[in-house]
């Protein structure tokens, strides 16, 4: 016979197992995440492909990559309908991981637009950008789409302001200041801010549009987006 003691200890150690192997997984996936090189995102890039081969992919889909933001958002396909749909987030990934990846994110699908909504990992995490690196990355992203020959409508959000990161918002606004200049001159580049459908009437972010982390937006952010993309592709539907 075991002593209580004994079966209390063994009960303890196998309730604590469940959290321990949870912090290895979170442990392991930051660690991943702080590896600067883009084959740090390898595998999911892997599974997308996988994914891929097992199902129909729709015809010149509307486009949507990113980092975390991109993996988080929801119901688009249903407001852009009947425009197909496809999205592609990576985690942590930032525009120069978008870009490496490039042929087997974006120019795989041959997509009729792309959607660009950067993370914030171009500001912590992954790497402490700068306004003029950020848009730097953005347009080395379409010049390397556009080199390959591609006809299509590009949408770049603008880095979100988040009510955790108060410091980036001056960088925010510098790199938006940097983006729409540059996209004033590139054709059919179309820069989207959302920070004012987001914000409050002091201009800050409202924690309304975002989860509990301050960082992610919540289901009524992410239709914000939703329909600020939506009315800016039927504008420039509309010209055509």
């Amino acid at each position: 016979m075991y002593s209580w003691k004994t079966i209390r200890t063994a009960c303890a150690v196998l309730l604590l197992l469940p959290i321990v192997h949870l912090a290895y997984l979170v442990s392991q996936d930051m660690l991943k995440t702080m590896r600067v090189a883009p084959e740090t995102w390898a595998n999911e890039v892997a599974a997308y492909a996988e994914e891929d081969r097992a199902t129909q992919l729709p015809v010149h889909p509307v486009l949507v990559v990113g980092g975390r933001p991109a993996t988080l958002w929801q119901g688009l396909d249903d407001l852009l309908s009947p425009r197909p749909v496809l999205m592609r987030g990576l985690s942590e990934a930032t525009v120069s991981d978008i870009t490496h990846y490039h042929g087997e994110l974006v120019g795989y699908y041959q997509p009729s637009a792309l959607v660009l909504l950067p993370g914030n990992s171009e500001f912590h995490i992954r790497d402490n950008k700068s306004a003029q690196e950020l848009a730097t990355a953005i347009r080395k992203l379409i010049e390397l789409d556009e080199s390959f020959g591609a006809e299509r409508d590009y949408y770049i959000f603008t880095p979100l302001k988040t009510p955790l990161y108060p410091e980036d918002y001056a960088r925010i606004d510098e790199a938006s200041r940097l983006l729409e200049r540059w996209a004033r001159e590139t054709p059919r580049v179309s820069i989207l801010d959302a920070n004012a459908l987001l914000s409050l009437a002091g201009g800050t972010p409202s924690p309304d549009f975002f989860r509990l982390d301050g960082v992610n937006l919540n289901e009524s952010g992410y239709l914000r987006l939703s329909l600020l993309l939506m009315e800016r592709m039927e504008q420039q539907e509309a010209t055509l």
